[in-house]
Parts: C-alpha cells; structure tokens; sequence
C-alpha cells in the first residue's frame, strides 16, 4: 500500500488504517439511528411498535388521552426515512402525505431544523413525542422503549441496517 507521498506502511499500519474505516463506516452508520424520546414528566415509558405506528398513522390518541403531538426533522432525511419504512411502512412521499394532512386527524406534527429544536420542543410539551438521532439524546428527554428495547440494543426497530 502506498501513501500520497509515496512511502509504504507495514502491514500492521494496513491493518490498524483499514480498522479504522471500519469503525468510522460503523459510526457512521450508527449515527442514522432513530430514538423516540417524551418529556422527562410523560407517563408513557414503553410501547408496541405497532401501537406506536397506529397512534401515528390514524386518529387514535395517546394511552394517555392526550392527543399525539410528533416533533421530526426534515421527513426526507435519512433518519425520518427510517421512520417511515420501519416504523410506518410508508415511503418517504406517503410519510410527507401523513404530515401533510396533521389537521385531519388527533395528530399534530412539528417538523423542526434539527434535533436539538427538538429535543428543546420536547422539554415544553408533555404530550409530544420526538424523533431524533440516536446521538443527540440527553438528559432532558426520556427515551421510548420499542417493543421493549432501547437504540443500539440488537433488535430494535429503529436500526439503520
């Protein structure tokens, strides 16, 4: 192997270069992870994915009574998109139609510019839920077990691979 200045690496050199790749790609990869977070006073600890799916796809409110309230990114990022196949079973177009028409059901949806508007929306309103990146979770939010499991636990829903 050779580097941009012509020198060659040993072949440890090669095996720690093409580690680190693979780490990063992982990262990367990990970094696409959806968590469903609630305010830190939100009852709802735990759900179905198909309950959670249900409540976001039709009119049907809360567990709790309260009518669903989604904070989201852009709903063509890559992250939302994993939502919305995993999740939904909706391409990114039906997922666009489903924030479209908010008003007609017990739904509202938020999209925000990025998961800290999020995160920061989630703290004012107990009845909302927020999609956000794995990564951008902190101690202000509650992270919502899926069919019960947490993100980067294996099998979990909202898995980018």
């Amino acid at each position: 192997m050779t580097l941009w200045n012509g020198q060659g690496i040993g072949r440890l050199a090669k095996i720690a270069l093409i580690s680190a790749c693979i780490f990063v790609f992982g990262v990367v990869a990990a970094a696409r992870d959806v968590a469903i977070v609630t305010n830190k006073d939100c009852p709802l600890k735990a759900v179905k994915a198909a309950d959670l799916a249900r409540m976001i796809k039709t009119s049907h409110k809360r567990p709790d009574g309260y009518d669903l309230t989604v904070i989201l990114t852009d709903p063509s990022s890559p992250e939302m998109q994993i939502v919305a196949q995993k999740l939904l079973s909706l391409t990114t177009d039906e997922f666009k139609k489903l924030i479209d028409a908010t008003n007609k059901t017990h739904v509202t949806f938020h999209v925000v510019s990025g998961d800290d508007e999020a995160i920061r929306a989630m703290q004012s309103n107990p009845a909302a839920i927020g999609l956000v990146n794995v990564y951008s979770i902190n101690s202000n939010v509650e992270v919502l077990k899926i069919d019960g499991k947490l993100p980067l636990e294996p099998g979990y829903i909202l898995h980018s691979q």
